[in-house]
């Protein structure tokens, strides 16, 4: 997810990336995310938001699937907190490729020193 930091602020054009995982297994969904908690405000209404858009899609394209995420709630999983406010997409992709649902990732300052010099180059 993108997050624009200052919408209507024509002159700030800055904004943070984070997670949102459909865990089918165990029916929820989750949040990753490397600055915020579960006690942020714009978090939260941010991914509520992207979520019940998410379910009353899945409803409506999927009504008949055995699959039903209407009942899933949201779990905002614990994070180690990113130094500064500027990494945030290097710990979303990590999150993307890394998680499985139990053990969170853990992202170093010298891993993204590490994933610049990998994206880069490729």
């Amino acid at each position: 997810m993108f997050q624009e930091l200052a919408p209507h602020d024509p002159h700030k054009k800055c904004g943070h990336h984070y997670a949102i995982c459909l865990d089918l297994k165990n029916q929820r969904f989750e949040v990753l995310d490397s600055m915020r908690s579960e006690a942020d405000a714009d978090l939260t209404s941010h991914a509520e938001y992207f979520i019940n858009n998410l379910k009353e899609t899945w409803n409506h394209h999927y009504e008949n699937s055995k699959v039903q995420i209407r009942h899933f709630p949201i779990e905002y999983v614990a994070t180690t907190k990113q130094g500064n406010r500027h990494d945030c997409g290097f710990h979303m992709l990590e999150y993307l490729a890394k998680w499985e649902g139990r053990r969170v990732p853990v992202i170093t300052a010298g891993m993204v020193v590490e994933l610049r010099k990998i994206y880069t180059w490729n």
